[in-house]
């Protein structure tokens, strides 16, 4: 059961993409790219810290938890932001309303099922993630505002 519910954790979001639109997914695969990168580091921190453990799909993903890191938060990424970036505050409420709903409904059904254990308040990690979206909209920010700049002076 484990193995088929991180499979479809892996499978369902990248399937997804055929939906999103080529121009969607250059526009917003930099901050899903960059995202990435930084959930690997905290997953690392929380793996080094035992502040959360997530057995991966495959042998070698004992660290960062190739389902969630490299499929389902990254495409969930690029979604968010297809409809929600340009406007701050629906933004930050759906990023809210999704993390809320992930930590504190489905990470104890995760934890039930033998998919994730760990020792960090749900509280501080809910609050580890909303910093993360504030981070990640400010890279996209960042990002737009220096490829414009850079097509400009072309």
């Amino acid at each position: 059961m484990k193995q088929i519910i991180q499979w479809l954790i892996f499978l369902a979001p990248i399937a997804s993409l055929v939906l999103i639109g080529n121009k969607t997914l250059k526009r917003f695969l930099p901050v899903a790219l960059f995202v990435t990168v930084v959930v690997t580091l905290i997953y690392q921190a929380a793996y080094h810290y035992n502040w959360w453990r997530e057995p991966g799909l495959f042998e070698w993903d004992k660290v960062a938890n190739i389902p969630w890191v490299y499929s389902a938060y990254l495409v969930a990424t690029i979604w968010i932001f297809k409809f929600t970036y340009g406007k701050f505050f629906v933004y930050l409420i759906t990023n809210l309303i999704l993390d809320g709903v992930y930590i504190y409904l489905w990470y104890p059904i995760q934890q039930n099922l033998g998919l994730a254990s760990g020792e960090m308040s749900p509280h501080i990690t809910y609050l580890m993630m909303i910093g993360v979206a504030l981070l990640i909209y400010v890279f996209q920010i960042w990002y737009e505002k220096n490829l414009q700049s850079n097509q400009d002076t072309s």
